[in-house]
């Protein structure tokens, strides 16, 4: 076994033999890296609204074994409507050539429910006419928003042992966490890992984070919303132990003063 590199110099000629070395590493590094990896988004993929488009961000995506490359931004048109619509991504694969296998990606919007098995969700939204779909929250809770706002909450992400949450919504409760004066250690070793893990954090991390938090038990088949919720609770959690706190020393300001 032995692994080619060439030398890229003037006047040297790339024999068949480097250049298939070239093909074979540049695709097998990324399949190697993300083998491990459940189906789904693995980077990007970030969704923004402008004017009347949702704005798809480059990403890479998982789909089987074979990792799916993004490298510009998708553009789909919306309209309101008077009930849920998601955005969806559609994988198809072609076979008909002898000199390659084609990955077609189509993304559109849906109102029905039911997805395929080449059916990824990317998010999605309940648009009111005259209102403006947004993709800004004020608050934590404000991503689980009924109407006039994408969420997240749903979009598949691949991760290390299965199906896993956003990054926008992990990290968005990380950066929470962290400017909270009240959150334990055990909160900001958390938070800390959410702002520097590459992708999405692993759900059983996740799982185990608020198994301990919360002290309720989650199984291996969580879903992204009880995750979801659950951090909404030690958000709740930790705020209300700020406030406790706040009023604990002010009243030991009123007691030193008098």
């Amino acid at each position: 076994m032995q692994n080619l590199y060439p030398l890229f110099e003037r006047n040297r000629i790339l024999k068949k033999e480097l250049l298939w070395s070239l093909r074979d590493y540049s695709f097998a590094h990324i399949q190697l890296e993300y083998q491990e990896y459940d189906q789904g988004i693995l980077r990007g993929y970030d969704i923004k609204v402008r004017e009347n488009d949702l704005v798809i961000g480059p990403g890479i995506f998982k789909y089987g074994t074979f990792v799916c490359l993004q490298t510009e931004e998708e553009l789909v048109p919306y309209t309101p409507k008077e009930e849920l619509q998601y955005l969806r991504m559609k994988v198809e694969v072609d076979k008909t050539s002898q000199d390659y296998i084609a990955y077609k990606m189509e993304y559109y919007l849906t109102t029905d429910e039911k997805t395929e098995e080449n059916e990824f969700e990317l998010c999605r939204f309940h648009l009111r006419s005259g209102a403006r779909l947004r993709d800004q929250y004020r608050d934590f809770g404000d991503m689980e928003t009924e109407y006039d706002t994408v969420n997240l909450i749903h979009s598949e992400w691949g991760g290390l042992g299965g199906k896993t949450l956003s990054p926008v919504i992990v990290k968005y409760f990380a950066k929470i966490v962290l400017e909270s004066e009240n959150s334990q250690s055990e909160d900001r070793s958390f938070a800390y890992l959410c702002l520097t893990q590459p992708g999405a954090v692993p759900v059983h991390v996740l799982a185990s984070y608020i198994s301990k938090r919360s002290g309720m038990r989650i199984g291996d088949a969580v879903n992204n919303q009880v995750i979801y919720r659950s951090m909404i609770g030690i958000i709740k959690e930790i705020q209300k132990g700020r406030e406790g706190s706040a009023g604990t020393r002010r009243e030991r300001h009123k007691i030193l003063v008098d």
